[in-house]
């Protein structure tokens, strides 16, 4: 039918963000990092599903090398850990963003600053989803990584 072709041409093509989609989606993934720096969880709840997935990844403490322990919880969950610490997230380098229709994807190297020094770094992987024409944070997974970082952890200054 006209109208199922017409729908499947509006989803094939290509997946990486046009520059107006990526523009705004990292600056909500910018605000995302202002808010896990900000200590007042209402900056998060603003731009993210409550119903979503927090999952890290993170080197096991009593583990063998290479054995990880995963923490997971809903995003509202993870709010409830609060800190008097100061936090900062940034990329390292230039992250991926892939669209398509009403989801989207932001994958790219970070690093962690815990009172403005190096904690550790890692790989973010971040869903979105637009709802009423707003992107919103879906479901945030990242790595916990303190070795092999791709800066130098003496040389990080903010």
């Amino acid at each position: 039918s006209l109208a199922l072709s017409t729908l499947m041409l509006m989803w094939a093509g290509n997946t990486v963000a046009d520059d107006g989609d990526r523009a705004a989606i990292l600056a909500l993934v910018d605000k995302a990092f202002l808010a896990v720096g900000s200590g007042d969880p209402n900056d998060m709840r603003a731009i993210q599903l409550a119903e979503g997935t927090s999952i890290s990844f993170r080197q096991h403490p009593d583990g063998e090398p290479g054995e990880l322990l995963m923490r997971m919880s809903t995003n509202e969950a993870l709010l409830a850990d609060t800190t008097e610490d100061k936090l900062v997230e940034r990329w390292t380098g230039d992250p991926t963003v892939m669209v398509r229709g009403p989801i989207a994807v932001v994958w790219g190297e970070y690093e962690f600053l815990i009172n403005e020094s190096f904690s550790h770094c890692g790989v973010d992987a971040i869903d979105l989803v637009k709802v009423d024409g707003d992107w919103k944070l879906a479901n945030w997974m990242w790595t916990v990584e303190e070795v092999d970082c791709p800066t130098d952890p003496s040389a990080v200054t903010e």
